[in-house]
């Protein structure tokens, strides 16, 4: 474990945001701020964006969400909302910079810390499998969701700050090995055969399911509204789900509960739904909701969600995969407001319940 000496920080659960409430928050005018993938890329060149402020401070950061807000063009093209609505001021902007370049400096300092005094002794692959492991810990810790916590910045800075200090150890070590040790292939292949990505022949084969840890009754729970929808007025829905069972057995088609309890979802086989497109928006909302819940308890990147999207529903046939995850909050408040349209519907009130537990939402009840 690492950077248990950080106010604020839980070993399980990364940095504390509970504070959230009494800071701003920010997000882009292309949505909410996702997480990047769950490991870190250290076989990239450089894997950084260089940031240099006015005062000629130059740090370097791979959290995507803080890149676009430290390189955000405040007078040109504000791309930064404050609570999704306002533009974010260019002295606001410095003043985050800072909180985060604080902790950047102690970080630049405390990483032979973090990393041990027991690491110089070790052997050369040995000091290589364990900065992978130390930067994959980092990476995991490295996800700015938009409070504007001071605390929080600080400790991103700091963290931030060791991954870079890894992965210029890292790289260096890399340099040692290929100059002074052979280089080890480990053949899981046969002889002349190349490593490939499994290649699959359409979107409606069967898909691996999503793991859940969260409680499995809430995510139900938010998923059932899908029987009510079709009430609302905004969107034209038809009743493809008309009795809870349906919506079970659609959830079990796509996950896996291994929270070690009795399962509520049955193993159902997969299937592929036709559905008009004005589900769209709907499925982003459930899913995306689903993802955040989950999230803290398996770290499984948007992407994962995006492929299972993708697999179940005709409604996103014409978008590529690789644009799904930054489509999932375009769209999310159409279908909040679609929701709350259901006065008078028990599913839509405890689904919006539910929502309001996920803080970027903003949603109260």
């Amino acid at each position: 474990m690492y950077f248990l000496q950080l106010p604020d920080y839980n070993p399980l659960n990364g940095i504390n945001t509970n504070k959230h409430g009494k800071f701003p928050f920010l997000s882009s005018l292309s949505g909410l701020f996702e997480p990047a993938a769950s490991t870190f890329e250290y076989q990239r060149g450089f894997p950084f964006e260089r940031i240099e402020t006015d005062e000629q401070q130059v740090f370097y950061v791979s959290e995507p969400n803080l890149a676009k807000v430290f390189k955000n063009k405040v007078a040109e093209h504000n791309e930064i909302l404050l609570e999704t609505t306002r533009p974010i001021t260019e002295e606001y902007t410095k003043e985050l910079m800072q909180l985060f370049y604080k902790g950047y400096l102690l970080g630049l300092d405390g990483f032979n810390t973090e990393i041990g005094p027991a690491f110089p002794s070790l052997g050369l692959s040995h000091q290589k499998e364990m900065l992978e492991q130390f930067m994959d810990y980092c990476q995991r810790d490295l996800y700015f969701e938009g409070f504007a916590i001071p605390q929080l910045l600080h400790n991103l800075g700091y963290i931030q700050a060791c991954l870079v200090s890894a992965f210029k150890e890292y790289k260096n070590l890399s340099l040692l090995t290929t100059k002074a040790e052979p280089v080890q292939i480990h053949k899981t292949l046969p002889e002349n055969t190349s490593v490939q990505a499994p290649i699959t022949t359409g979107t409606k084969s069967a898909l691996s399911k999503i793991p859940l840890k969260y409680p499995v009754g809430d995510i139900i729970t938010i998923w059932l509204v899908l029987l009510d929808l079709p009430q609302c007025k905004s969107l034209s829905l038809t009743p493809e789900f008309k009795a809870e069972s349906d919506v079970i057995e659609l959830l079990g088609s796509m996950f896996a509960d291994i929270s070690g309890e009795h399962s509520k979802l049955p193993d159902s086989a997969h299937r592929f739904y036709e559905l008009p497109l004005d589900y769209q928006p709907i499925l982003y909302l459930l899913m995306h909701a689903t993802y955040k819940l989950n999230y803290t308890y398996t770290r499984l990147p948007l992407e994962e969600y995006s492929k299972c999207l993708k697999a179940a529903f005709s409604v996103y046939d014409a978008i590529e995969l690789n644009y799904m995850p930054g489509n999932f909050t375009k769209k999310q408040p159409l279908a909040i407001a679609a929701i709350k349209e259901l006065e008078n519907s028990s599913y839509a009130k405890n689904t919006l319940q539910i929502l309001s537990k996920i803080p970027n939402y903003r949603i109260t009840v």
